[in-house]
Formats: structure tokens, C-alpha cells, sequence
């Protein structure tokens, strides 16, 4: 994968951090921040190191403790053991999330995660994918190992992706893909705990925020949202999570940079709430339990007759900001779940009123409906958890009749 970064530190000025009094904040209860600034090489890497010891220096106006972990020394072991118990984390670092213009299908592997020292790290910034000096840990990794605090604030500084733009040289994104690079991004911050995600790609973003997070009195997210100096009422369009059940996820889109009209600065969550608190019971896509089960996409499904070419088969569409494509040919799989779950192939994009309240996460074919529902198909809508890796996790009931089987490629191009 090319590795391409946001070019916000190169071209953006310098805002002062907000001036916070000493904090009256008990030793005892003072919270923690890990900080984490993965290699992006030789010359950007020290500049992140700056904009990293900003935060650092907020958080410790704000009585925090703060537990670093730079590269050239950002190896997975010291990262997590930075994260373990942490309040408040930081990134600065390279970011791959999806959609993407290198793969049509989602690798949670390597996508919604940390660009950390790889397994050939030499001891310097190198931040080479094909040598090894440099490694994407993604979010099933981040599932399986990363323990922050429950209740955690997840903060995205300089990362690709994270705050909805693409990366560097590439075309704007849509809205569409916008809402897909935070939704996925965040996903995993949701699933292990957080009650807040954050992403920016301004210039000492993530110090303002962090000054804001614990300057007391707690203010709500959605005010510490619209405090940065950035930000413009004019620029905010709110939306559905489209994974994390009563969640929103707040897209800025503003000129800066040049001039340049990008999706610089970005929410998820619940704005209402504060630091300090952890994420809603039960609101969390999927139930998920750390290091348990994936994150799910939770949501309703449609149905449609057939794809041509392809009568009577179990196939489906997904909304271009979950993955779909329409290709009509089998483009990837995911693992569906209503009464029972089946591996299904992914052949179509739809509209499913995405971003709306009548939103759905997926429309199914009538046979693979038939395949993990009971109800029938004049229902119109039936509850599903999707999980977009393409595999049923533990805890889920497949039915022995559910396998993933060969779909041949459509005899007729027309959409259904």
C-alpha cells in the first residue's frame, strides 16, 4: 500500500494553546494520557514529536499524567503498555482507513489502527511498509490487545483518514466516504469502551483539545467539539453513527491548508456527554466485549428479488460507505447475523437511504434473506448485525447449511 500522509503540519500556522489554570484535580484521581507517535519518516516524524509534546504540556497544565511512546521506540509492546489504563489517547501518525483507493474490500488487519515501528524497525523514523521498518496494526489488533480505561477519549492528530479526508494528492472525498473513514475509524475506539472519538488535522489540535477535556469544569463534547479556533458553524454537518447505536458522527469540512476544502476535523459519538464518563450500556454496535467478538455494524435490512445473472443465490449490497461496489461480480464477503448468520457474497452498492432515520445497513436477495431470517420477505425489514471482515465471530449461530459457496460471476450486466 502507498503510504500517503495529511499535509495539514507542513502548511498549517501555528494557533497558541488555550491557557488553562493549574488543575486542583487529587493526585490520586489524576487521569492518565498516553501519547503515541508512530514513524512517518526522516522529516515529518520530528515535527509530529513537537505537536506531541504540545499535548504533552497540556495535559500536564490539566494534572495528568502523561505516559509517551515515540517512535523511534513506538514498538506495539511499548505502545500498548503506554495505552494500558490511559483516560485520554493520542495518535500522531500515519492512517489507512476505508474506503481506500488500494483495496475493495476492508482488512481490519491493517485498516482503523496505528502505524507503529514494524518488525525490521532499524532504530530510526523509516516508515518503509515493504522493508518492514514500519507496520499498520489495525483494528482487530487494537481489539485483541490495546486496554485503555473504560470511558477512554480516543484522539486522531495528522492521521490519514481519521478525520474524514483521504490522504494526501488524492481528490476530496464525498460526504459519503467522509462518514465511512470516521465510522470505521472510530468503530474500534467504540468497541473497546470509548465514550468519545476526536480527529484533527489542525495545527495543535490535539493540545486543544486535551485543554478542553480537562479543564474543569467538564464541558460536553460537542462544546469542546465547537471550541477549537477552526471551527465553523457553517462547516458542521451532523449525522448518524452508522455502527455505534445512538451516536453521531460530526464531519467539518472547512477551507484550510491553502484554501484547500477538506474534511479536516471530526467527532463520533454522543455530544452531550462529558469527560469522564464511559460510553452508554448496550450502545456500543454489537454488544462487542473486548477482545470477544468484532465490532458489528447494527442496523436493518432490506430485501431485493436477484441480481441478473445471478437468480436464486444468495447474494447482497452494502452503501458505498460500508464497502459497496457496484460491480455486479463478487467483490467481497461479509457475515450477516439475524436469527442465524451466513458468509454472503458482496456484489452491489445501494442507496439504503444512507444518513437518513429510514437508513439500512444492507440489502439482501430473497434467498439470502431466506438464509438468516425466519421472517418473511413481506415484512420488509428485519434486524441484522453485519460483520464486514467476512467472518461469523464466536457467539454468533451459524447454521450448518450457511458455508460460503462459490457465486458465479453475473451472465447479465444490467442492475437489478
Amino acid at each position: 500500500m502507498q503510504v500517503l500522509l495529511t499535509l495539514g503540519l507542513l502548511l498549517a500556522v501555528a494557533l497558541p494553546a488555550r491557557a488553562v489554570p493549574p488543575s486542583t484535580r487529587p493526585a490520586a484521581a489524576a487521569p492518565k494520557v498516553a501519547i503515541i507517535v508512530g514513524p512517518t519518516g526522516p522529516v515529518i516524524t520530528p515535527q509530529y514529536l513537537e505537536l506531541a509534546e504540545l499535548a504533552a504540556a497540556a495535559a500536564e497544565r490539566g494534572g495528568a499524567t502523561v505516559a509517551r511512546a515515540y517512535s523511534p521506540d513506538a514498538t506495539p509492546e511499548r505502545v500498548l503498555a503506554a495505552v494500558a489504563g490511559a483516560n485520554i489517547v493520542v495518535y500522531f501518525g500515519h492512517g489507512t482507513g476505508f474506503p481506500n483507493p488500494y483495496s475493495e474490500v476492508a482488512h481490519p488487519d491493517s485498516i482503523n489502527g496505528w502505524a507503529l515501528q514494524g518488525p525490521k524497525a532499524n532504530g530510526s523514523h523509516a516508515d518503509g511498509l515493504a522493508d518492514g521498518t514500519m507496520r499498520y496494526y489495525g483494528e482487530s489488533w487494537l481489539l485483541a490487545n490495546a486496554r485503555p480505561a473504560p470511558g477512554f477519549v480516543m484522539i486522531y492528530s495528522n492521521a490519514c483518514y481519521a478525520p474524514g479526508a483521504s490522504e494526501g494528492g488524492l481528490p476530496p472525498p464525498s460526504q459519503e466516504e467522509a462518514l465511512a473513514h470516521v465510522a470505521n475509524y472510530s468503530r474500534p475506539a467504540f468497541a473497546l469502551g470509548a465514550s468519545a472519538y476526536f480527529a484533527t488535522d489542525f495545527f495543535g489540535g490535539a493540545a486543544t483539545l486535551i485543554d478542553a477535556l480537562l479543564a474543569p469544569p467538564s464541558a460536553s463534547y460537542g462544546d469542546i467539539f465547537k471550541a477549537d479556533p477552526q471551527f465553523e458553524a457553517s462547516a458542521l454537518t451532523v449525522l448518524a453513527h452508522p455502527s455505534v447505536t445512538k451516536a453521531q458522527v460530526w464531519l467539518h469540512r472547512s477551507a484550510y491548508f491553502g484554501g484547500k476544502l477538506d474534511y479536516w476535523y471530526a467527532f463520533a459519538g454522543w455530544p452531550d456527554r462529558a469527560f469522564g464518563a464511559s460510553a452508554p450500556e448496550g450502545q456500543v454496535a454489537g454488544g462487542t466485549s473486548l477482545g470477544a467478538r468484532p465490532p458489528a455494524v447494527v442496523g436493518e435490512a432490506s430485501s431485493y428479488p436477484f441480481t441478473r445473472g445471478m437468480e436464486g443465490q444468495p447474494t447482497v449490497a452494502l452503501p458505498i460507505a460500508l464497502g459497496g461496489k457496484a460491480t455486479l461480480s463478487v467483490n467481497g464477503w461479509v457475515a450477516v447475523c439475524g436469527d442465524r448468520c451466513a458468509v454472503l457474497p458482496i456484489v452491489d452498492s445501494c442507496p439504503c437511504y444512507w444518513g437518513t432515520p429510514d437508513q439500512r445497513v444492507i440489502n439482501l436477495s430473497h434467498s439470502a434473506w431466506q438464509l438468516i431470517s425466519d421472517a418473511p420477505l413481506a415484512e420488509g425489514l428485519i434486524p441484522v448485525r453485519l460483520y464486514l471482515g467476512g467472518k461469523i465471530p464466536s457467539g454468533e449461530a451459524p447454521s450448518p447449511s450457511l458455508l460460503r459457496t462459490a457465486v458465479l460471476a453475473p451472465t447479465n450486466q444490467t442492475a437489478p
